[in-house]
């Protein structure tokens, strides 16, 4: 359109230059023969009346044109007036002058049809191209998010840049969505797994102390569904956790806190459990480091990880903790000498309610969601976290932090 619009006013300007230099073409023209005229009458009367000259002289310089009137009372009387002067002198003049004016009018006239004609084309292709991405958008099919050179060709180049920038952002957002959503699926489907089993073993429980004949029998199942209860309230709690942590309702603010600090915080949460296992915790000297940490969720992931050490280690063992600093992070190693993992599941144990295959794993409680709430913990701060195992020998689970 821009383009079209400068070829229009370049015409335009050509046509309005042509015309001028033809209007001066046409005044110079009749000066020529003005002063043709003149010096011709001129030289007659001087010719026959030589002591006119200077009347002559007088009357071509005069400004007032004081003759001017008996002049074109003689003129008349010959038959010479204005008109017959215009008509015999300059007629070829104006008649190649009017025939220019018409011939560029006419050309810019053609040139503004044809003008429009193509803008019109144009338009109408820049609107078929802008349907037509619209109606792929509205398919989910993107294909002018890609370099796109039909798309370049039809409009603008920074306008189809802008669309497939547009697109592009479509894209993303539609992937988005559709991860999310396959997410959300997956997660009510988990989410009604774990809560079937301590639902159902509280409804058994309930219905068997109905049935109970003793007080010492209905206090058996009392305990049993207090216990359903509370690990159906630890279940709630870190699925609460996990979800607006996903969300990002939960946030992450760091602190210069010290790796100690967290170390001991993580270990007195799981003291007890240490202590009811017969299961020692040993920290090696280490030199203590400052880092900007979340210290409360922080603690948690390390918690979760302690929690694990303890809970699959036989009695009088030992869970060793060891830090080491590096150059640009610290690593962080808690190892453990219970049953190990498996080497098909030490890709998966981070993952969302998984549980391990051993049936030491299945006989202790757990719902499957402390290292994965760790894992997304401890990404969400720029650290990592891994496992090194071998089955039978025990875990040693590497954390590694920025400095």
């Amino acid at each position: 359109m821009k383009r079209s619009l400068f070829i229009f006013i370049a015409v335009v300007l050509i046509t309005a230059a042509g015309t001028g230099l033809l209007g001066a073409k046409v005044i110079d023209e009749a000066g020529k023969a003005e002063g043709e005229r003149l010096a011709n009458v001129t030289g007659a009367a001087a010719e026959q009346y030589p002591e006119a000259e200077n009347l002559l002289i007088e009357a071509m310089t005069d400004q007032e044109l004081r003759y001017e009137k008996e002049g074109n009372t003689i003129l008349s009387s010959y038959g010479y007036d204005e008109a017959g002067q215009v008509s015999d002198s300059y007629r070829q003049l104006l008649i190649t002058f009017l025939a220019s004016v018409c011939v560029l009018a006419a050309a810019a006239v053609v040139f503004g049809c044809g003008v429009h004609v193509y803008t019109g084309r144009r338009k109408k292709k820049h609107q078929q191209m802008l349907l037509a991405v619209l109606e792929d958008c509205i398919s989910e099919n993107f294909r002018f998010a890609d370099d796109d050179d039909e798309l370049r060709d039809a409009v603008d180049v920074q306008f189809a840049e802008s669309l497939q920038r547009l697109e592009q952002k479509l894209r993303l957002k539609t992937a988005k969505f559709n991860e999310e959503h396959d997410n959300t699926k997956t997660l009510v489907t988990d989410i009604s797994h774990q809560l079937k089993t301590p639902i159902s073993a509280m409804k058994v429980c309930f219905d068997m102390y109905l049935e109970a004949e003793t007080k010492e029998e209905r206090d058996e199942f009392l305990n049993r569904s207090r216990i359903q209860m509370d690990k159906l309230e630890n279940l709630t709690a870190a699925l609460i956790n996990i979800s607006r942590l996903e969300n990002n309702m939960i946030t992450l603010t760091p602190e210069d806190v010290s790796l100690a600090d967290v170390l001991i915080g993580a270990i007195n949460t799981e003291y007890h459990k240490a202590v009811a296992g017969d299961v020692e915790i040993e920290t090696e000297d280490f030199e203590d480091v400052e880092l900007r940490l979340d210290r409360k969720w922080t603690v948690e992931a390390f918690a979760n990880i302690i929690d694990n050490a303890i809970k699959y280690s036989p009695p009088h063992s030992v869970v060793t903790i060891r830090v080491n600093k590096l150059f640009s992070f610290v690593r962080i190693e808690i190892e453990d000498r219970g049953i190990g993992i498996p080497k098909d599941e030490r890709n998966r144990i981070f993952a969302r309610f998984f549980r391990g295959s051993a049936d030491a794993v299945k006989e202790q409680e757990g719902s499957g969601v402390g290292l994965y709430l760790t894992r997304k913990i401890l990404e969400d701060q720029g650290g990592t976290v891994s496992v090194k195992s071998k089955l039978g020998e025990g875990s040693t689970f590497v954390i590694q932090l920025p400095l």
